[in-house]
């Protein structure tokens, strides 16, 4: 997926007989999904659709949503499964401090300014998420997204630093 767009929500099961899919915020915000009018979902079998949204409603602490063309209960289930990609444009603003999880992927990890690894890919924790890094030997090693542990992502620049080196060991 092109890095114009970000993961933004998952689609569950259907919701009824009309076509209506459970959706699931990966950020917990829902403000912005509520002002969408299309995006783009990848299916389980990595397809990508471009759909237009019908219709986003609340339904008790989740929201349902339909889309145009899959009005069916049969037709909005090849969609369940799916993740939402939406245009940056159309996500919510960060704030201070604060970098979507897709700019983490692909970073190059620095320690003693040298690059140790690159961030393969970030996974969630109990406590924080975790980047996984492919260190330049090709291992594999699992880093906690915690101040403690590493610093601000310079994005500019495409790395992060390493600031306890023996987690790669």
């Amino acid at each position: 997926m092109d890095k114009a767009f970000l993961a933004t929500a998952t689609v569950g099961r259907t919701h009824g007989v009309e076509g209506f899919l459970r959706l699931v915020s990966l950020s917990g915000e829902t403000a912005h999904l509520r002002r969408l009018s299309s995006c783009v979902l990848v299916t389980r079998d990595k397809k990508e659709v471009e759909v237009e949204i019908e219709s986003i409603r609340s339904l008790s602490d989740s929201l349902l949503v339909r889309f145009q063309g899959y009005e069916t209960l049969e037709k909005a289930r090849f969609l369940s499964g799916s993740v939402m990609y939406i245009d940056r444009k159309f996500a919510p603003k960060l704030k201070k401090g604060e970098v979507y999880v897709a700019d983490l992927f692909g970073l190059d990890v620095i320690y003693d300014g040298k690059v140790v690894g690159k961030v393969s890919f970030v996974s969630d924790g109990a406590q924080a998420m975790f980047l996984n890094v492919k260190k330049t030997d090709g291992e594999m090693r699992v880093v906690p997204y915690l101040p403690v542990y590493v610093g601000r992502p310079d994005l500019e620049k495409g790395s992060i630093e390493l600031l306890f080196g023996e987690l790669l060991d």
